[in-house]
């Protein structure tokens, strides 16, 4: 994800979701992520996936505004505001606060990153056995570079799932790294993650108006 430092100074207003819609979760996120349109959500797996955020806050409904989306991150050990707009034209009028990252419409349905994230962003639910886990987490630690996916599959000795799936479900619990921006291969690098601290509990309040 291509992140680009800028600000917003528009006045707020409360996002219409719809009430079904439960919001997103994932392992980087503080509490469930509210978002109004199909591509939020891409752009929220994408953070989720993305090795450099370790963190993704949501930003209250009631400063929202009805042209951009918002939500925290860490980002480069840093907490920042991400603001997601329909176009790049509308980024900016985000030139004013410091520690603001935009991001265009276009720029989170960019290809092949946005397909091969929803890919295996699809692999969350799959379940992963305590010694498929375990071989393939040994495997990633003995080879701090990163091991192709065509050798970690080889880890898996369940049959309850695809072997691909499996290593990828990995990625989506959080203990496992991998570049979206290239289409998987065998030959694509598979990293062990890093571990971040958990954040404490108020650590992350909204400050900006």
């Amino acid at each position: 994800m291509s992140l680009r430092r800028r600000s917003p100074a528009l006045s707020p207003s409360i996002i219409n979701t719809k009430p079904d819609r439960p919001g997103f979760r994932s392992f980087k996120t503080t509490s469930a992520v509210s978002y109004p349109r199909r591509w939020h959500r891409d752009l929220l797996i994408q953070a989720t996936l993305d090795p450099s955020i370790s963190f993704i806050e949501p930003v209250p409904a009631e400063r929202q505004s009805q042209d951009s989306f918002k939500v925290f991150i860490w980002f480069e050990d840093r907490r920042r505001l991400l603001v997601a707009a329909p176009d790049a034209i509308d980024i900016g009028v985000y030139a004013s606060l410091p520690d603001t990252l935009t991001l265009d419409r276009s720029t989170v349905l960019d290809e092949p990153r946005c397909s091969v994230a929803r890919q295996i962003w699809a692999t969350r639910m799959v379940q992963i056995s305590p010694g498929d886990r375990i071989r393939i987490l040994r495997e990633l630690s003995e080879s701090p570079g990163g091991v192709p996916l065509g050798r970690l599959i080889e880890c898996v000795k369940s049959n309850d799932a695809d072997s691909v799936d499996i290593v990828l479900a990995l990625v989506c619990s959080g203990q496992a790294e991998v570049e979206v921006g290239s289409h998987l291969a065998p030959d694509t690098p598979i990293k062990r993650a890093a571990r971040f601290q958990p954040l404490e509990r108020g650590t992350m309040r909204a400050t900006f108006v």
